[in-house]
């Protein structure tokens, strides 16, 4: 629970202790029983008295206001309309609280979950860009040739173990980056983002594309110098590509440094 909802709480349950107290006070005072009053036995008959003359007409006396009783607004009256009053007052002081200090908080998180996405996808970024390299696409079209060829394979390698990570290490930064580039504060921040991951995509092509040459190239038959040499210059435009596309990642993985 929050500092704000447990004062929020505190103040509800003063206002409201106070405003039973005042209903409680504000029973009537009374004898405690059904409000009839107690019987009297009727007093013993007597004679009539002998007939007079009417005394004389006088004018009837004013009415008086018993002693003790005020005629001013009851005290119970009064704590009632003050609880009620407390209540109204403190709802609506913590109702506009909420209002102003909600819009802050939602945009500071909202930055922070942008940031974060960013900083992961960054992390995941570098590490492919460091992994994609010419001599992990050249030992996969190597180990691509040996299984066709059943001359067997190059696993238990630190390349293998490389390429094994590649799926799971670009699907997740892919990820986190499309998560940072849909909260993103503006468009140049948004664009920033879809360039690393135009990057990433473009690089493990590129290493696809530089694999296939080599596992082309070690299927050529060395006597034909035609085909080996046109194979040779598959293989050179396949790493000048992977070269160019590495130096874009590093590019927009620079810019994407600004942002995280």
């Amino acid at each position: 629970m929050s500092r704000v909802n447990a004062l929020r709480y505190i103040l509800l349950a003063l206002a409201f202790t106070l405003l039973l107290a005042a209903c409680e006070g504000s029973e009537l005072p009374g004898d405690g029983g059904t409000g009839e009053p107690p019987a009297t036995e009727a007093p013993p008959a007597t004679e009539a008295p002998p007939a007079t003359e009417a005394p004389p007409a006088t004018q009837a006396p004013a009415e008086t206001t018993p002693e003790g009783e005020d005629e001013g607004i009851p005290t119970e009256a009064l704590l009632i309309g003050l609880g009620i009053l407390l209540v109204v007052l403190v709802i609506g002081w913590l109702m506009g609280r909420n209002r102003k200090a909600t819009p802050a908080a939602v945009a500071a998180v909202a930055v922070a979950t942008w940031k974060d996405h960013a900083k992961e996808g960054y992390s995941e970024a570098r590490w492919l860009h460091d992994a994609l390299t010419e001599d992990l696409a050249i030992w996969r079209g190597n180990a691509l040739f040996e299984e066709k060829s059943g001359a067997g394979t190059s696993a238990g390698t630190a390349l293998a173990e490389t390429w094994a990570q590649l799926g799971s290490r670009t699907d997740k930064a892919s990820d986190s980056l499309y998560r940072a580039e849909s909260a993103a504060p503006d468009q140049t921040s948004a664009g920033t983002i879809r360039n690393t991951i135009a990057a990433i995509q473009t690089t493990r092509s590129a290493v696809d594309a530089r694999a296939e040459a080599r596992f082309n190239s070690r299927g050529v038959d060395g006597s034909d110098q035609s085909a080996g040499a046109q194979a040779a210059e598959r293989e050179r435009i396949a790493a000048a590509s992977l070269g160019e596309a590495r130096t874009q990642l590093s590019g927009a993985l620079t810019a994407l440094t600004a942002l995280a």
